[in-house]
């Protein structure tokens, strides 16, 4: 008997108001406790195209990374309806942008800073903190 069938219904039977059976694909992904998990995922692809996904994937522990995807996936599509997780890509992709071009300014300094030492306009200092 799988682990739903001993503590009840799995998140999937409960959300569809059905008895769980002892071998359904849903129920040892879906336990009673990841209710709201399930619910979103429903929400965006409907129980059959869930199994199918499921089904395509040979790998018991494919299978569950593919359900943590698809969680992920519908946690982020109930916070941002419009974008889902498009828009955390883009702002993740802003703070890299902005990254790259703050370690861009900090390179350029540090060279303009060292040509100015060797052409000793800037005088050396005795006690430096940072080395550069």
């Amino acid at each position: 008997m799988n682990d739903a069938g001993a503590r009840g219904k799995c998140a999937a039977c409960k959300y569809q108001r059905k008895w769980c059976q002892e071998n359904y694909p849903l129920a040892p992904f879906f336990p009673s406790n990841k209710f709201e998990d399930f619910k979103n995922i429903n929400r965006l692809y409907k129980v059959r195209t869930i199994i199918e996904m499921l089904n395509s994937v040979a790998d018991n522990e494919k299978k569950a990374k593919t359900v943590e995807t698809l969680i992920l996936e519908a946690k982020n599509r109930s916070e941002n309806p419009v974008y889902g997780s498009i828009a955390i890509q883009n702002k993740l992709r802003l703070q890299i942008e902005e990254t790259m071009k703050e370690i861009d300014l900090v390179t350029k300094t540090t060279a303009y800073f060292k040509e100015l030492r060797k052409k000793r306009i800037l005088p050396q200092a005795k006690f430096s903190l940072i080395s550069i």
